[in-house]
């Protein structure tokens, strides 16, 4: 009986211990819910809507001006570009020099440009620079400095009797590194040899290597780290003098073209 009292009292005061631990976790929680609003009310989260709004309308407005800014630039460097296209050939080339056979002499004879800015006998070639002219037109060169030199030769040595593409190759090897320690601030630019028709090859049967005579200067261009440019299809059908291998105005015209634009001039 007493046994059963003293559990009796027992489960009262742990009912007791857990009420009471219910009181305070709910006071707990509310003290904690009310510091919680206090601290909100205290500090709100700002309105950040009008401050985006700003912002995305200030993008816009520098986007506008960007784009503007950019479409001037564009403007400006069109008209600028044709400008400099439309420049005489005589002012293209004022810092520059061809320097060559008779295919350099078309430029002034087909009235392209003046003579003053082509240095070129008829028969020159790599394989006898004194005896055509050669070593004379590279000294006038040298003392003249150009920025740009335009060498155009090649077709007189495809022509040669005993001539060949092994020994044009050494031989405009050797050439150019002669350029190259006289105008070592010059760019030099290697023309190709121009493809000639029938009638010329019958005159010279040598011509009829001039691709090889070709792939070996690219060659030599590529070791001595000079520019080989390529003007073979330039060349067209009505282009061609009676002989064959001179040509006419219409080639020159966009020779000169292709030049200013290779050497940037």
């Amino acid at each position: 009986m007493a046994r059963s009292k003293r559990t009796k009292n027992k489960r009262q005061n742990n009912e007791d211990i857990v009420l009471k631990m219910a009181i305070i976790l709910v006071v707990v929680l509310f003290l904690l819910g009310a510091a919680v609003v206090g601290l909100k009310s205290m500090n709100p989260r700002p309105d950040i809507t009008e401050g985006v709004a700003k912002l995305e309308e200030f993008h816009k407005v520098k986007v506008s001006e960007v784009e503007k800014e950019v479409t001037a630039l564009e403007e400006a460097e069109a008209a600028e570009l044709e400008a400099r296209s439309k420049r005489p050939n005589s002012e293209k080339f004022e810092n520059a020099l061809i320097l060559g056979d008779f295919t350099a002499q078309g430029v002034y004879e087909q009235e392209v440009l003046g003579e003053s800015f082509v240095l070129a006998r008829e028969s020159s070639c790599v394989h006898d620079l004194e005896g055509t002219g050669v070593a004379e037109n590279l000294e006038e060169a040298a003392a003249k400095k150009p920025e740009v030199l335009f060498l155009l030769l090649g077709v007189n040595d495809a022509a040669l009797e005993n001539g060949s593409a092994a020994i044009f190759e050494e031989d405009y090897a050797a050439f150019l590194e002669q350029v190259q320690e006289k105008l070592p601030d010059t760019k030099i630019y290697v023309n190709s040899i121009l493809p000639v028709q029938q009638k010329a090859i019958e005159e010279a049967e040598g011509l009829r290597d001039i691709p090889e005579y070709n792939e070996r200067l690219q060659e030599v261009c590529k070791e001595a780290g000079v520019v080989f440019v390529d003007n073979r299809e330039l060349v067209k059908e009505d282009c061609y003098k009676d002989d064959g291998k001179r040509m006419r105005q219409k080639y020159y015209t966009a020779w000169i073209k292709r030049a200013v634009e290779v050497a940037q001039l």
